[in-house]
């Protein structure tokens, strides 16, 4: 279903595209709390809503905000920036949808920066990656997705499902807290493998914090391709009902993957970090502290450590590495 929805809408902008003049899609567009979507998206004559600016913007142009305002849901499907570089509050408010949905093209390259996206306890997802070959996240907030739905990756905060053979994501200085619709659904941050597609992700200085699950790598779908490669650095994972950190693969094709650097997971209700089925996990300068407990792995899972790290304190077992690398 989600990848009939992307072409159908893929298909619909290329004929809005064709027929618009050239004209009417400007490099940079504004929206601003007392503007119209009539306007034509300028510095004198802002837009309203962040998908009225967007549907005046060139690929690869600019979204930017005048006013602090709530600028609603936005579906994206071209190269493009949507940014807010300090002029208060701008938000996107999303019960019961998708804050920000990426259903662009292979060669896309999408950017969010500054945002507070708010499902109000109903939303799907605040951000959800479908179609594009990069993605990049900078200082915003993503919070209170809670809805539920038949979707395995319905009430998750950002949702990486990958549509295009490869694509890259990059989140930093981001907050993903309070999501997850119910006892082990959804959470923080899901990255989910499908096909032979594949994702490399860098988060650094990512808090994920009280979601139901916090950071799942899922590639137990994802036989072929390059698999999901992830690494979380200087960040914190806390306060999560069930796990901290879960990474899982198929058994016949282990290509999930995360590397764990210079971070903290504490205070999470399950296991703080755990690999699932054939999942791989390498940690360097990591605290596992205070979670229901600390390592697990399942059979044919691995948790390879740099022999640096502080796994200790927790309520139940620490749990221990199945293997160790020597720092270099």
């Amino acid at each position: 279903m989600l990848r009939t929805a992307g072409l159908l809408t893929f298909t619909t902008a290329l004929a809005v595209l064709a027929t618009a003049p050239a004209q009417a899609l400007a490099p940079r567009t504004w929206v601003a709390k007392t503007g119209d979507d009539a306007n034509p998206c300028t510095i004198a004559l802002p837009c309203r809503t962040f998908q009225g600016a967007h549907d005046k913007t060139a690929p690869g142009g600019t979204v930017s905000v005048l006013t602090p305002g709530d600028y609603g849901a936005v579906q994206i499907n071209r190269s493009i920036s949507v940014t807010n570089d300090g002029v208060g509050e701008a938000g996107i408010l999303a019960p019961g949808t998708i804050g920000a949905f990426i259903t662009g093209v292979v060669g896309d390259v999408v950017s969010l920066r500054g945002l507070v996206i708010d499902g109000l306890a109903s939303g799907e997802n605040g951000i959800r990656l479908g179609r594009a070959s990069a993605l990049h996240i900078q200082k915003c907030v993503v919070r209170n997705f809670q809805g539920s739905g038949p979707e395995q990756f319905a009430g998750w905060g950002i949702a990486v499902l990958p549509l295009a053979s490869a694509s890259q994501v990059f989140i930093s200085d981001t907050l993903v807290y309070n999501n997850g619709g119910g006892p082990n659904t959804g959470g923080g941050i899901v990255f989910i493998g499908q096909g032979s597609n594949s994702v490399n992700a860098v988060l650094e200085r990512v808090r994920v914090e009280n979601n139901v699950n916090g950071i799942e790598v899922s590639a137990s779908n994802n036989p072929g391709g390059n698999g999901l490669h992830v690494m979380l650095r200087n960040s914190i994972v806390s306060g999560n009902t069930t796990y901290g950190v879960l990474v899982d693969s198929d058994p016949s094709h282990p290509n999930g993957h995360l590397f764990l650097r210079n971070s903290s997971v504490v205070h999470n209700g399950g296991f703080g970090v755990v690999a699932g089925q054939a999942g791989t996990i390498l940690m360097s300068n990591v605290t596992v502290a205070r979670n229901g407990s600390g390592l697990g792995t399942f059979p044919g899972a691995q948790i390879i450590s740099y022999g640096n790290n502080e796994i200790d304190n927790n309520v139940g077992a620490d749990g221990a590495a199945t293997g160790f690398f020597a720092p270099r």
